[in-house]
């Protein structure tokens, strides 16, 4: 259902959204007309203009159908209402809008930039058109060409795999506790407690000997514990180390610990610390 057409979404400016519609869901669709060779810009053109109507009131929605169709906001509403099934103040989506550009062509730029964006979740459509003649009659070749029959259906399901699998990895989360020396702990605060503890019973190590003991293979990708002062020459790793639990050694040397510990490696670290002599159990 066309709602509106050449609309301004924006204020103060002179750029015009070719149509705006609504599909049988209730969500807003962008459609966006071009008839040259390139298509430039337009699916940027597209997404900034979906930014925008998502913002429209239901009554605003209503006020652009009516001057289209020529008839009043009752009259607007009751034909939104049936196309919709009626409650259409309550199908109305807002957030999901549809966009779908029409060209004569479609460069790679282009297409390559809303495969990438569907994947992303957007919903972009592309139609590429072609006139010609036949009989003294002007003769539309319409196509969809993203995303094509026969690929539209398995994309369906990448997407909905997709966010099923985001779903499990949120779900299966590990948030498991482990009890050292009268306190629980997580794992990140946990290894933090144990190179803590070793630190105060061996007052007199450096830096060197403290990296063999808790080697950087515990990890797999980070020392376990490095001097405070190397944070000034690798600032991004401040965020990867406890940088307010500084340990001071006997020599002054300041301390810090890894906090990058997951189900991949923690399970290294424990083994290491108990041949140390330490006691970790994993709570249930």
């Amino acid at each position: 259902m066309i709602v509106g057409e050449e609309l301004s979404p924006f204020e103060n400016s002179k750029k015009r959204l070719d149509l705006l519609a609504l599909d049988e869901f209730g969500k807003l669709v962008v459609i966006e007309l071009k008839r040259d060779n390139d298509g430039f810009h337009m699916d940027l053109q597209a997404i900034r203009y979906a930014s925008t109507v998502r913002l429209f009131s239901i009554d605003k929605i209503v006020e652009f159908y009516g001057n289209f169709h020529n008839c009043n906001n009752e009259q607007a509403e009751k034909a939104i209402d049936n196309f919709l099934g009626g409650d259409y103040a309550q199908k109305l989506d807002f957030d999901n809008v549809r966009i779908i550009l029409v060209n004569q062509y479609f460069s790679k730029d282009i297409t390559n930039t809303v495969l990438w964006l569907n994947e992303q979740g957007l919903d972009i459509k592309c139609i590429k058109i072609n006139p010609y003649k036949l009989n003294s009659e002007s003769i539309w070749d319409i196509d969809t060409i993203i995303p094509v029959k026969e690929a539209q259906e398995y994309q369906l399901k990448l997407k909905e795999k997709k966010h099923s699998d985001q779903e499990t990895k949120r779900n299966n989360k590990d948030f498991s506790k482990y009890q050292f020396n009268g306190g629980i702990f997580g794992k990140g605060r946990l290894v933090l407690a144990v190179v803590s503890d070793y630190c105060k019973n061996n007052p007199n190590i450096d830096i060197v000997h403290l990296q063999d003991t808790f080697p950087k293979e515990l990890q797999s990708r980070l020392e376990t514990a490095i001097l405070y002062s190397d944070l000034e020459n690798n600032s991004k790793f401040a965020e990867r180390y406890f940088k307010d639990d500084v340990i001071t050694l006997n020599n002054a040397s300041k301390i810090i610990v890894c906090n990058q510990w997951g189900v991949g490696n923690i399970d290294r670290f424990i083994d290491c610390a108990t041949k140390l002599g330490y006691k970790i159990e994993k709570q249930s």
